[in-house]
């Protein structure tokens, strides 16, 4: 434990110390409550052995501050008086403090008290531990639930709610807002002659290339479902979308991922729809409804190809 121990008298602050030190804790000495305060603010401490009476700032009114500036953190503070009398108890322990001392300070009593604490920052450290386990686990959670474990893209959960902020940003601020919907030709096909173990390896394959094409931070790729996959273009008109489209069209090609039950080429192509929204629609569903009519076209007129709403 890091122990802060605050006298104004120094064999008070030496006796003090030399217990702490013999049970392997680190002390600190200050010998005022003002620099108490001034040390906590910078640094972390396990326990304070905090005196009354200092000329100054006192030790209740030490306490009292200590624990505003450390309002979410919790340690023990001890206090080392002369006082034991109730009024007295009282102020302390409503100042912040959680047990006393009395002095003349017996050594065994102190390195006693001192070993009850340490009980204390235990608990504190498994507490913290758990904390921290907890943190991590929720993280994970989170991430699970808003991306695909196949792809590493954002889910269709992600996407919808991407989708809702980014469509009320651009209501609100006056930008375009572009959406593309893709979907990997034949993947049925592909799957019946290659296998699913396959299908899995060609449906990651194609999700990083999607994923590089996502230059700007804004821009969100997803996995839609099965084979199909969306983009959100935040900022991004019609033109620059369908641009932004073709490059995706081009780089699954240049992939060269074998396709022998394609009925468009010897190898994995995509097609795609795009669809921005300009204020004319009234919702993101209706973007993605939009994107999705144009994919459509794009699958009858050949496939491989884009399409625009």
């Amino acid at each position: 434990m890091r122990v802060l121990i605050v006298d104004d008298s120094k064999s008070i602050r030496m006796l003090v110390a030399e217990c702490i030190s013999s049970l392997g804790h680190e002390a600190v000495h200050m010998e005022s409550g003002n620099d108490a305060v001034e040390y906590i603010k910078e640094n972390s401490v396990d326990l304070i052995m905090m005196d009354v009476e200092m000329p100054g700032m006192n030790g209740f009114e030490a306490t009292q501050k200590i624990r505003e500036i450390k309002r979410d953190d919790w340690f023990p503070i001890i206090f080392l008086t002369t006082k034991v009398d109730d009024d007295s108890y009282t102020q302390g322990i409503l100042a912040g403090g959680d047990a006393y001392m009395e002095k003349p300070i017996s050594p065994l009593r102190l390195q006693l008290q001192i070993t009850a604490m340490e009980r204390i920052y235990r608990m504190r450290q498994k507490l913290e531990q758990a904390q921290d386990s907890l943190l991590e686990a929720n993280k994970t959670l989170l991430h699970l639930s808003m991306f695909d474990q196949l792809t590493g893209l954002a889910n269709r959960r992600n996407f919808d709610d991407t989708l809702d902020r980014e469509f009320k940003l651009a209501k609100r601020e006056k930008k375009p807002l572009s959406v593309v919907l893709c979907d990997i030709d034949f993947f049925k096909l592909y799957n019946d002659k290659y296998g699913h173990q396959k299908g899995d390896q060609c449906l990651a394959d194609v999700s990083l290339a999607l994923a590089k094409a996502c230059a700007r931070p804004t821009d969100l790729a997803c996995r839609y479902g099965g084979e199909e996959f969306t983009f959100i273009l935040p900022s991004t008109d019609l033109q620059g979308a369908t641009i932004f489209a073709e490059k995706v069209r081009e780089a699954i090609v240049k992939l060269g991922i074998a396709h022998a039950g394609s009925k468009v080429a010897d190898h994995v192509t995509l097609s795609l729809g795009v669809a921005t929204y300009q204020g004319q629609f009234k919702s993101g569903e209706e973007v993605t409804k939009a994107a999705d009519d144009a994919l459509y076209r794009a699958k009858e007129k050949g496939r491989n190809r884009v399409e625009k709403a």
